[in-house]
């Protein structure tokens, strides 16, 4: 007999097992090391700024909006999988439980994220305004609340099959959200928030009521389980082989005129082969632009002094480390042992284009540099750099790809 309950318990399970799989390998002694060193800059730099932070500054509009996206981002975790489109189909009816089940455990996990952020801004609020713990933990109610109606309409909105009416409930939520929250923190008058909440009830039984004889959208909900799925993925391919990731192929047009930099040469196969592979496959070439921009934003807000030196570092470091992976992103295809080029140039062909991404991440930190600090700095961090590139990889890096 069918047991729902015993249905969810088994892919939460399996869920569960699958995560922890990979999180032992992504949360390393490497990264918990450099981890510590990034969050300790940041938040020094964050408390030097709200010693500084002008009364005037416009904290409501920044917290709403930030926190808004986070409310309005999210579906509920179905664990729903393709083969379900065939034999959980007939007993959509009984599955009402694994919804309730999947909601609750959604509103935990996604509040999780969202209570966290709002803790990183508690200080400032505190700083700019008078309120109090029961303030806070009043906002904090609410942001619970707020996060469990987002995910409930998108799970009724998910029963209808045109994507317009999907999109337009988005940005209605978010306008909402936002609204709401701007309220709050500005301290207005309690019948505004009493209007906002009221429409977003409204809304909430008007769903709930107009999709009481919708069907699932079983290629639509599995879609999405699946993408989710496969971003977790996507990172954890980033410190270790992970055989259920589907890889994605990005043409990235506009940068065609890299490639021809190699040289239409029988012994740049490989070269050609890895350099292609960063800028379209998988998501090497979305790393390095993300950790740039991550470098970038360090640099203009910590102080200038050991931190402009040691945010290039980590930045160059991070970038390093999880591309290491791309050497065995074509390790299953037989016909790469055809070429007729030496397994000492792969080597080189992987060290060098690997060198000259760390290089040029450090043409363009120096260039960041030279707008916050002195030229004396700049020279530091660009021959820090470029030295750290040539070691790292000819030294470390050599090393792991010949045990790999």
């Amino acid at each position: 007999m069918f047991n729902v309950d015993k249905l969810w318990k088994n892919r939460f399970d399996q869920y569960l097992k699958d995560t922890r799989k990979y999180l032992r390998y992504m949360f390393n002694d490497h990264l918990v090391i450099v981890m510590i060193f990034l969050l300790s800059g940041l938040a020094l730099a964050y408390q030097n700024w709200l010693e500084e932070v002008p009364k005037d500054f416009p904290y409501a509009l920044l917290m709403g909006a930030l926190l808004a996206l986070l409310l309005t981002r999210g579906s509920i975790h179905t664990f729903l999988k393709d083969p379900d489109l065939v034999f959980l189909l007939p007993l959509e009816v009984k599955l009402k439980p694994y919804i309730k089940k999947s909601f609750l455990y959604s509103v935990v996990i996604e509040s999780y994220i969202l209570l966290i952020v709002f803790g990183i801004s508690v200080p400032l609020f505190l700083t700019l305004t008078d309120a109090t713990l029961q303030t806070v933990l009043g906002i904090i109610a609410l942001l619970i609340v707020i996060k469990a109606w987002n995910l409930w309409m998108f799970w009724l909105l998910s029963l209808y099959t045109d994507f317009k009416t999907r999109l337009v409930d988005w940005w209605i939520r978010l306008l909402l959200n936002f609204a709401l929250l701007y309220l709050v923190f500005v301290r207005a008058d309690f019948l505004f928030v009493l209007l906002i909440l009221a429409i977003m009830g409204a809304l909430l039984i008007y769903f709930q009521l107009a999709s009481k004889k919708l069907n699932w959208k079983w290629e639509f909900l599995i879609e999405n389980e699946t993408k989710r799925m496969q971003l977790f993925y996507r990172v954890a391919n980033l410190f270790v082989d992970v055989p259920g990731l589907k890889e994605k192929v990005k043409r990235r047009k506009w940068l065609d005129f890299v490639l021809p930099a190699t040289g239409y040469h029988q012994n740049n196969s490989f070269q050609y082969l890895y350099l292609r592979t960063f800028l379209r496959s998988g998501d090497y070439f979305g790393l390095f632009l993300r950790l740039l921009v991550i470098g970038g934003v360090l640099l203009f807000l910590l102080p200038v002094g050991y931190s402009t030196y040691i945010a290039p570092l980590l930045v160059l470091y991070l970038t390093a480390f999880q591309l290491v992976p791309m050497w065995r992103h074509h390790y299953n295809k037989l016909w790469l042992s055809i070429y007729p080029v030496r397994e000492e140039e792969r080597n080189k062909a992987f060290l060098k284009m690997l060198q000259m991404i760390l290089i040029i991440q450090t043409l363009i930190l120096s260039v960041i540099v030279a707008f916050v600090a002195s030229w004396n700095e700049v020279a530091i961090v660009l021959v820090g750099g470029v030295l750290f590139s040539i070691l790292y990889t000819n030294g470390v890096v050599k090393k792991k790809i010949s045990l790999l």
